[in-house]
């Protein structure tokens, strides 16, 4: 999640875009909160996309039912699962393109590819916005410990190399 976030602020900065970016706390259900997807961008009153962020498989019945709760009541026509390490079944994909058939976008992301693309394309600047965001948000209260000790101990591990 704050990957992503941080990546979208750093867009929105970077184009100078006047999003809306909302998020949901790390590991909150969306239903409960009553909003679309983890991460929400809206311009103004128009939703931009809504986001999940997830690490578990994405199948056929996980898509009909986001589908069914978040992206038909909810009226939102581009839709991404943004995953990790999890694989998005050929039956998900279909399902996707059926939803596409029907004027919605519901597209997967691979986290990892993604953000590196982005700061390769936004170079120095959006890195620096990304970095900023990536450190702002872990300073913060919502952000477990164990997180930002695993942060921390990645960072290590990446400056010992």
């Amino acid at each position: 999640m704050i990957l992503v976030i941080s990546a979208l602020q750093a867009i929105k900065e970077f184009f100078d875009l006047q999003w809306d970016i909302t998020w949901q706390g790390i590991n909150v259900a969306d239903s409960a909160s009553g909003v679309g997807g983890d991460i929400t961008v809206t311009a103004g009153k128009e939703i931009i996309m809504a986001v999940e962020v997830t690490e578990r498989p994405v199948n056929r019945s996980r898509v009909v039912s986001t589908f069914n709760t978040k992206i038909a009541p909810f009226g939102l026509e581009d839709y991404l699962f943004f995953i990790g390490s999890a694989d998005v079944e050929p039956a998900a994909r279909q399902q996707a393109r059926q939803y596409f058939a029907q004027g919605h976008e519901v597209n997967f992301v691979e986290i990892k590819n993604w953000i590196l693309t982005l700061l390769a394309t936004m170079g120095n600047k959006g890195r620096t916005a990304f970095n900023q965001q990536m450190i702002q948000m872990l300073e913060t209260d919502e952000v477990p410990s164990t997180m930002k000790t695993a942060w921390n101990e990645q960072l290590d591990r990446l400056v010992a190399n």
